[in-house]
């Protein structure tokens, strides 16, 4: 695989204190990588140094082949996208203007680049015919970070940086927006360095985990290899764990089931707000009398379809995504929960019939044994996971 980003040796120093030591990574192209780790460890400066915010101290850094401090840092930050916390959209500008900021800048044709504003707010779930007209203070915080990743995107930049983007909203926000990222990735392959401090998003987005600590990097790899043979005490802990069960036998899907938020098909989608909000989940499962699987209720398709109040569970639900029998061997529950967006997998039996559902959660409390505490796996996906 041919690296879109690589660091030799970079280091940064403020005085006498090394935020970044000896830094040595490569990033592949068309990967989704997480930097993550805790506060002061050097995963936000990393990645300003990539698009030259701040420039290293010491070592060197390419980007598409080209060492960056060869590069102009303005004609550098035109060609890679980026997406902060704060948004930072103009108040002033419509959200049309917004996303085209860039493309004018780079000297396009305003026609061309509100065709493309249009499109790009048409992929990340916003009509362009209702927002694109509108300003910043008119959308809610998750329709923002949409605008953000919309606008990052703007120039059709080969690598998009994004520092805590989504850490800042509300749970179900959140697992909208991470969701939205995982589509667009599968759809338009750019290579994107993520950092987060919470290591269930990086386990939920991430092709490649690099977690950090005093400026270095503890460990790097997929997040399967990170769970299962965590390098040291420090990775175990910042996963979450006290001890790792790193020979357990897997055993079978019924091992890690837990029991399911359901609702009727015939239920509204006021009531499904109720029900996730009561029980802290961000999906319900969709049962028949005769408690047979139909399908799943996301926050999603509550958004698309709230305004309906004709709408049911049932209207809504999808029922396209995988579901697992009980004696399904562990390997295949942990590869279809890193492979789907959702997080959780419904257990049935032969005729259909619901029998729990599996979560990253309860996978987690399966392998993993605590000296303090247990982790509760909740009901059908936590919002915490």
């Amino acid at each position: 695989m041919n690296k879109a980003i690589e660091f030799i040796e970079v280091e940064k120093q403020y005085g006498e204190t090394h935020v970044v030591k000896r830094l040595n990574l490569g990033i592949g192209e068309g990967q989704l990588v997480t930097l993550i780790g805790p506060s002061g460890c050097g995963k936000t400066t990393t990645l300003k140094m990539i698009n030259r915010l701040i420039e290293p101290t010491a070592g060197e850094i390419y980007v598409g082949g080209e060492n960056t401090n060869r590069l102009s840092p303005v004609e550098l930050r035109r060609k890679i996208g980026y997406v902060i916390q704060q948004i930072g959209l103009f108040p002033h500008m419509t959200i049309e203007e917004n996303i085209g900021l860039v493309p004018k800048l780079m000297g396009i044709k305003k026609h061309e680049y509100a065709r493309r504003a249009e499109s790009l707010l048409d992929m990340v779930g916003m009509d362009p015919s209702v927002f694109r007209t509108r300003y910043p203070k008119e959308l809610s915080g998750g329709q923002q970070q949409r605008v953000g990743v919309a606008r990052a995107l703007a120039a059709d930049p080969d690598i998009i940086l994004m520092d805590e983007p989504f850490s800042a909203l509300d749970p179900i926000s959140r697992e909208q927006l991470q969701d939205e990222l995982l589509k667009l990735q599968g759809a338009l392959h750019k290579t994107i360095v993520f950092v987060t401090h919470d290591m269930d998003e990086a386990l939920k987005i991430a092709d490649q985990i690099v977690l950090m600590k005093d400026g270095t990097i503890v460990q790097h790899g997929i997040p399967d290899q990170i769970l299962r043979h965590p390098k040291n005490d420090f990775v175990r802990e910042f996963v979450g764990e006290k001890r790792f069960f790193q020979n357990a036998a897997f055993g079978e899907a019924r091992e890690a089931m837990t029991e399911a938020v359901t609702v009727a098909p015939i239920r509204g989608l006021a009531h499904c707000v109720q029900l996730m909000k009561r029980h802290r989940v961000n999906g319900l499962i969709v049962t028949d009398a005769g408690g047979r699987y139909l399908g799943v209720v996301s926050p999603q398709q509550i958004y698309d379809h709230f305004r309906d109040e004709q709408a049911t569970a049932a209207s809504v639900m999808r029922d396209d995504g995988p579901t697992v029998n009980a004696s399904a061997p562990m390997d295949q529950v942990l590869g279809l929960l890193q492979s789907d967006a959702r997080g959780f997998l419904p257990v049935v039996d032969a005729d259909e019939r619901l029998l729990g559902v599996i979560t990253r959660a309860s996978v987690l409390n399966v392998l993993t044994a605590f000296a303090d505490e247990e982790v509760s796996a909740g009901g059908l996906v936590d919002s915490n996971v």
